[in-house]
């Protein structure tokens, strides 16, 4: 497997002035880094350039996850926000491609932390299901994947769980949509870490390695062993993500969404202490 960092464990906007984080992932030992991606950061040409360059000095592979706002809901009844979503999708795929990744991840399906006040409808779902289809076209055309997140109650109304990730893709059927976990929003939605690992088998593309609390990984009540035995299981050899967060960090617009209100540790001590806990247990089922 491989390890990534969250870029904005460290801060809370990529920037020229926090470009730095980069190395000091690398210096911790990371292989990589996932960055959220908005409307600005599909834009600035020149800040992608320069990341580019920094990622490259320091032999890390970026990578781009993203969740829709209201303006970009693909999930509306109003078919201009629909298309504005469809557009904001293309563009992070573009954004991908360029920065010479095969994936983009997260809540890519609807909108996050944006709510009815009531369960998704068939409406809903098919809305979404349409929509994904013309952008896993775009994706597919770029080499780059779309890894769909499912997320608990508190951010999304969408979708919950490895089963219902499933279902969703099977039912598109394009092969260029995959399925993302989080243990964090697995310990919330799932029944078993276990069970949701194996059901998203052959399909599951990315993962997040998170505490129950989104503190250092292993200092929770996850169940670690499940989830390390299921990933050895259904063989998935891809990157492994310390997707953790600070109170210190307000993460641009989405951080009343994540509700991080106290500080667990020092961001460069999660990312330490918890890449040497991941990788010991990857040993221990390797």
């Amino acid at each position: 497997m491989k390890y990534a960092a969250f870029f904005h464990l460290w801060v809370p906007r990529l920037e020229q002035q926090t470009l730095y984080v980069l190395d000091v992932a690398k210096k911790i030992g990371f292989q990589g880094m996932e960055i959220s991606t908005n409307t600005d950061t599909v834009r600035d040409r020149d800040l992608i350039k320069k990341l580019m360059q920094r990622a490259k000095q320091g032999e890390l592979q970026c990578f781009f996850s993203t969740g829709l706002d209201e303006k970009h809901n693909i999930v509306s009844p109003n078919g201009e926000t629909r298309r504005k979503g469809i557009d904001f999708l293309k563009k992070c795929i573009d954004l991908s491609h360029e920065c010479e990744s095969e994936i983009l991840g997260g809540i890519l399906y609807g909108p996050w932390g944006v709510f009815t006040g009531k369960p998704r409808t068939e409406k809903e779902w098919e809305y979404s299901k349409e929509c994904m289809w013309e952008v896993a076209e775009h994706a597919q055309e770029s080499g780059v994947f779309l890894a769909i997140e499912p997320v608990n109650r508190f951010e999304s109304y969408m979708l919950f769980t490895a089963q219902e990730a499933r279902r969703y893709i099977e039912e598109i059927g394009h092969p260029h949509i995959k399925v993302h976990l989080d243990t964090f929003q697995m310990n919330i939605e799932e029944n078993s870490m276990y069970e949701a690992i194996i059901t998203a088998g052959d399909l599951l593309f990315h993962f997040h390695c998170c505490e129950s609390h989104r503190g250092i990984p292993g200092t929770g009540h996850l169940e670690w062993d499940e989830v390390f035995k299921a990933l050895h299981e259904v063989r998935y050899e891809r990157w492994l993500v310390i997707e953790s967060f600070t109170p210190d960090i307000v993460f641009t617009e989405g951080g009343s969404k994540v509700a991080i209100w106290r500080k667990f540790a020092d961001p460069t001590e999660i990312a330490e202490k918890g890449l040497a806990f991941l990788r010991n247990m990857e040993s221990t089922y390797r």
